[in-house]
């Protein structure tokens, strides 16, 4: 793997639009683009797969998607609560454990009866 270069803050101001786009087509093989002064990184910019990658929200998605795919073939419908659990988990705010957790609740007897 190559050292990225540095791009200045004053180029990546100018250049900004490029330089999303040209993310955006390389898409998870975007390499990242370093900004920074005198030759030393500030921040980085990288393409949304490779965000998602590295935070982890790549699998989480997946695994959501895959989820909701399930349950269009059985054809069933996730609520609006199970949804908003969903993106939390893509997210990584809300574990998996705590996402089944919460649509047991939603979906047990007991619960059933209190809202039916």
């Amino acid at each position: 793997m190559r050292v990225p270069e540095i791009v200045t803050v004053s180029d990546a101001r100018s250049g900004l639009s490029r330089i999303l786009a040209e993310l955006s087509e390389a898409g998870p093989q975007a390499e990242p683009v370093l900004i920074g002064a005198h030759r030393k990184a500030q921040g980085v910019l990288l393409s949304i797969e490779a965000y998602e990658e590295l935070t982890g929200r790549a699998a989480r998605r997946e695994a959501a998607e895959s989820v909701t795919s399930s349950l269009a073939a059985e054809g069933l419908r996730p609520t609006h609560a199970s949804d908003q659990d969903t993106e939390a988990y893509v997210r990584g705010t809300l574990s998996a454990e705590e996402m089944a957790a919460r649509a047991l609740a939603r979906h047990s007897p007991e619960t059933r009866r209190k809202t039916g």
